[in-house]
């Protein structure tokens, strides 16, 4: 699953940091926590936040599981991991051959009708076969590279003299 907006509707949607105070009011009141009207947006936020639970709970995940399945997201910016897109690619170049009017609602019904199951199987193995590939890339990066390590001194130029740096310098590594 890729983390379009449409397939990652929260659960439970909260407030977030541009709501206005009336909003977060009215959320806490529909969530049945009490609350001072005297309070201000941030102790209001705050309160938000302490009931954010540490992981997202989305829609479609939470369907999926109560039908036994599991959703596995993709990260961002990855779609070569995704093997609808190579379908979707096969559908729009057979919705290119055959339309005259080049409008989709013409073709697509007929250009998903070719996508056959060898199609699919073919697809996902290229999608887990560029996966492998990539994590296996990763594990070579990991295991070439050493850690780099950057020691700054006091005296160096960026920093300027002791007496105008405000900052330590080992706080700053």
């Amino acid at each position: 699953m890729d983390n379009a907006p449409y397939h990652s509707m929260l659960v439970n949607n909260y407030p977030n940091c541009n709501a206005r105070k009336a909003e977060v009011q009215e959320w806490l009141k529909n969530q049945n926590i009490n609350f001072l009207p005297l309070e201000t947006l941030a102790e209001l936020r705050e309160r938000v936040n302490l009931l954010k639970p540490t992981f997202k709970k989305y829609e479609l995940d939470e369907i999926a599981s109560s039908m036994g399945h599991e959703v596995v997201r993709l990260p961002p910016y990855h779609c070569q991991y995704n093997p609808i897109e190579l379908i979707w690619a096969q559908v729009k170049g057979e919705v290119a051959k055959k339309s005259s009017t080049f409008k989709m609602v013409d073709v697509t019904h007929e250009a998903l009708d070719l996508v056959s199951k060898s199609d699919w199987e073919k697809c996902v193995k290229h999608a887990e076969t560029i996966q492998d590939e990539d994590y296996q890339k990763e594990i070579l990066i990991d295991s070439v590279l050493e850690p780099v390590i950057i020691t700054f001194q006091t005296d160096d130029s960026d920093f300027g003299n002791d007496e105008d740096s405000e900052y330590d310098v080992q706080t700053l590594i």
